[in-house]
């Protein structure tokens, strides 16, 4: 009965230690972002906008957000589609270590930014918003730049990511394209 005893206590701290590991390597685990991180409707520059889109050349779309996919429609110089949404896919997101304290980071619909970022703390670039400012991941959440952040960075370089963009031609076929040859994307030029 002894032998019994000591052999559940040794299971039970076992079963408590990789209960233990297993936490510590989720919370290590969201301190970055998760491979092929995806940014919904972002349109990744200053300006950029869905709406009428004008092809540049010709353009094949795809049913899914893969180039393997089957193409289900081939847009011809100068036809036009509507641009519905789009996903910036952060393949590789680069680690920016802070280089002094700084009040940052933005969620929508609040004004005041969330974050005190100190000097040696890495934020993670994901996805340019243009000007100068981003979305970036930190401790398992995602905020917009701002101001101080952008004025804190070193030279950062930029994140490997793909744009996909949702479109939709004028006989209703919809489909995806990483295609960047469109005219009337940028609505500041």
């Amino acid at each position: 009965m002894h032998v019994l005893t000591r052999q559940k206590n040794v299971v039970i701290k076992a079963s408590m230690a990789l209960s233990l590991l297993f936490m510590n390597g989720m919370s290590a685990a969201q301190e970055k972002p998760p491979l092929h991180y995806e940014n919904w409707g972002v349109c990744p520059f200053e300006c950029c906008t869905y709406r009428d889109w004008t092809a540049e050349e010709k353009i094949p779309v795809h049913r899914g957000r893969d180039e393997r996919s089957p193409v289900v429609f081939q847009l011809q110089k100068d036809e036009q589609v509507m641009a519905l949404t789009g996903v910036v896919v952060t393949e590789k997101p680069i680690p920016v270590k802070i280089n002094k304290t700084v009040k940052d980071g933005f969620i929508q619909k609040d004004e005041a930014p969330q974050l005190t970022l100190h000097s040696g703390d890495v934020v993670y670039f994901l996805t340019p918003l243009g000007e100068g400012y981003f979305k970036f991941w930190y401790r398992g959440n995602v905020y917009d730049s701002g101001d101080n952040l952008r004025a804190a960075l070193p030279d950062h370089g930029v994140s490997t990511m793909t744009w996909w963009k949702l479109v939709r031609n004028s006989q209703g076929n919809m489909g995806w394209t990483r295609s960047d040859k469109f005219n009337n994307v940028d609505a500041c030029g």
